[in-house]
């Protein structure tokens, strides 16, 4: 439509009031008398209301009337000069009694195939009519769907429709828009058309897990579907997809172990996989043509296309990430799938807003989006259509795909309300379920005090938040130029030895998730490269591997960025999100090169394991039993005391100067690891600059 053109809009902007606009280029915008025309039964009633001294819309005269109305119905619009416009429904679902009269709490919504029929349900109260198109054999079939109460329409076809492919034109204020099922459980690429698919056939087996006692004893590794394989040097045939989870005996070119069995043998507990839901800016018809890792949402209850082998396959799109799932599960990794539940990558191009217009994102009270995320919209989490939504996808993704949590991105954009509720569905479910997310105080257009945020982590004491105190202290801000206590400022000594014990910043010590690096920013290699220049690369390394042992030592749930372990580099560049496979790709020679590096990392997770002094589930046995210490105002003493695991006490110095300093130990120490070989001598030990040490008896 040409909006210049237009000469008259009407909305129904309350369930009995309607504001009507006509141009000033149209008889001066006035005319003597509206009417509102039902077209179903001709009827036509006068309407009776004002003119307004001001208007929403430049150029055009508001007019408002007071007048009952039917949902459901197709209205028309008159002036005194015959010219006429739909009314249009769609900012109803901005007014506070839209969920009070529409909310649906059915668990059928969606597409659900038996041999003998498929039914289908869609809430889209807004809308004025919904044709059902299925396409199968190259042919075109048409099935009016019925409104039914609460605004939900829903049709039954008979037969067998098995991979058969549908669509829904809705009709709103006249015209029809071709909107995707939300609920579909597969697609074509490029989100064409939805697949029928038998979800009898797809049932998850999940592998029995010794149950996860407490959160602490997790250790999260991040990693991209695309990055993980696609590199030539990974030995995986299926590269950049679901299937690579599930090669075995892959390797580098010295025939070291990569991808599966890497992991398998690296000491972590839980792989958290970066967005696996379907997401925009990646053809999957040419997938290596573009690069993206995922937060761009399209669609929320179907896997991305392009990390599976045939996107237009129903069955392979659910199937493949099914087997990664289980492939991980059978090395006993718990798999997080990371969720982009706060903004949509086009905010009138997706099945929320094409089936219900206005009511998935949120606003503020003149109508206009808000943009916490900075991405153009923020989901308006607290509706309830919203919220159900979410939770049952979030269902979805544990018991079709066997997910074993969630990482919320942008979590403070979501509120409080609805992640609490996530959390006891998913332990209803599983009772090893755990999420976290970012907690950052996102400029939304939600109430502070509402918002998961790190600040209000005391409404929500089952959500783990990253710890952006550890990261900062630790590494240095996400300015490259930041320092922090182990990149060489030793002024943040005694913020360090807090970061450790994490006694202030949350309500539970298992809310805190301690990370130096992410798929976001520069990598710590990067970043030390580039401020740390006046160093050699011998020392950036050591400074490195003190930061993963501070990360997987320190009280908490650590989070290690895949690569992390052997200095991962992205040729320096920080926001990498579309920056190709050349920059992106893990590269598994590299991990050959810094065999020593990654030795030691599954050295300190080893020692983590089998000591529960680095993973004290409460403040109060933190508080008795680990003590830091700074020493010489630039060593940290890390002491920890425990009744049951390998040893009684262990210590752990960290030294990030490049002064050597002499300690004195009680009896019967010994050195577990020391980075220059250092050997105890008379109760003395040399701690060695720039180094990590560790004793124990």
């Amino acid at each position: 439509m040409e909006e210049n053109a237009v000469r008259m809009k009407a909305y129904a902007v309350n369930f009995n009031e309607i504001r009507v606009y006509l141009s000033g280029n149209y008889y001066n915008g006035v005319s003597s008398k509206f009417y509102l025309k039902d077209i179903f039964n001709e009827e036509l009633l006068l309407l009776n209301g004002d003119a307004l001294q001001s208007s929403r819309y430049p150029g055009f005269k508001e007019y408002k009337f007071m007048v009952n109305f039917h949902m459901g119905r197709v209205y028309k619009i008159f002036d005194a000069y015959g010219l006429s416009c739909f009314l249009d429904f769609s900012k109803l679902s901005m007014c506070k009694e839209f969920d009070e009269l529409y909310y649906y709490d059915g668990n059928d919504l969606g597409c659900h195939y038996t041999k003998e029929r498929t039914s289908f349900k869609l809430w889209s109260p807004l809308s004025t009519g919904i044709i059902l198109k299925v396409i199968k054999d190259n042919e075109d079939y048409l099935f009016p769907m019925k409104r039914g109460s609460k605004g939900v329409y829903h049709a039954t076809i008979e037969g067998d429709w098995e991979n058969a492919e549908y669509f829904y034109l809705i009709k709103i204020a006249g015209s029809y828009t071709i909107a995707m099922d939300p609920y579909a459980d597969a697609l074509t690429s490029n989100n064409r058309t939805c697949v029928i698919v038998d979800m009898d056939k797809l049932k998850f087996h999940k592998t029995n897990m010794a149950p996860l006692e407490k959160k602490t004893d997790a250790v999260i590794y991040e990693v991209s579907v695309r990055d993980f394989s696609s590199s030539l040097s990974g030995g995986m045939q299926n590269k950049g997809k679901f299937l690579a989870f599930t090669e075995q005996n892959t390797s580098t070119d010295s025939g070291n172990p990569t991808g599966l069995d890497y992991l398998s043998c690296l000491g972590i507990t839980h792989v958290q996989l970066m967005p696996i839901n379907d997401f925009a800016t990646v053809d999957e018809a040419h997938p290596l043509e573009l690069y993206n890792w995922g937060y761009d949402p399209a669609h929320y209850g179907v896997t991305e296309g392009s990390y599976v082998t045939d996107p237009n396959d129903g069955y392979k799109r659910i199937r493949e990430a099914q087997q990664m799932v289980e492939a991980l599960h059978s090395r006993g990794l718990r798999v997080i799938a990371d969720v982009v539940f706060n903004h949509m990558h086009d905010v009138n191009n997706n099945p929320l807003e094409q089936t219900t217009p206005h009511y998935y994102f949120r606003r503020y009270p003149d109508g206009t989006l808000s943009n916490g995320s900075c991405c153009g919209n923020d989901l308006n989490t607290t509706a309830l259509m919203c919220r159900k939504y979410i939770l049952d996808m979030c269902k979805r993704w544990q018991e079709v795909y066997g997910i074993d949590g969630f990482r919320f991105d942008l979590m403070g954009i979501i509120d409080q309300e609805t992640i609490n509720l996530i959390d006891v569905q998913g332990k209803a479910i599983d009772p090893s379920f755990m999420i976290y997310g970012e907690g950052w105080n996102m400029g939304t257009a939600l109430a502070e005090d509402k918002r998961t945020t790190i600040q209000n982590n005391h409404k929500t004491p089952h959500i783990g938040f990253f710890n952006d105190f550890f990261r900062d202290t630790c590494r240095g801000t996400n300015q490259l130029e930041s320092k922090g206590y182990f990149s060489g400022d030793t002024h943040k000594t005694n913020d360090a030895m807090k970061a450790i014990c994490n006694l202030d910043k949350f309500t539970k010590i298992n809310q805190s998730i301690n990370y130096v690096e992410s798929h976001d920013n520069a990598t710590c290699f990067d970043k030390l490269a580039i401020y740390n220049h006046d160093e050699d690369e011998h020392t950036i390394k050591r400074r490195l591997k003190m930061m993963l042992a501070a990360t997987v030592l320190a009280q908490g749930i650590p989070f290690i960025h895949s690569g992390q372990e052997f200095f991962r580099t992205k040729s320096g560049l920080e926001n990498t999100y579309n920056a190709g496979d050349h920059v992106n790709a893990l590269d598994w020679n590299r991990k050959d090169m810094e065999n020593e590096a990654v030795q030691f990392t599954q050295l300190i997770l080893r020692i983590r394991k089998n000591n529960p002094c680095f993973r004290y589930d409460n403040y109060d046995m933190i508080r008795k039993n680990v003590h830091t210490e700074n020493v010489n105002h630039r060593i940290i003493k890390y002491s920890l005391h425990q009744d049951e695991g390998e040893y009684k006490d262990i210590i752990v110095f960290f030294n990030a100067s490049k002064d050597s300093i002499d300690v004195e130990l009680e009896k019967d120490y010994h050195i577990l690891y020391h980075s220059d070989k250092e050997k105890i001598l008379d109760n003395h030990l040399l701690i060695t600059g720039v180094s990590v040490v560790i004793v124990a008896r």
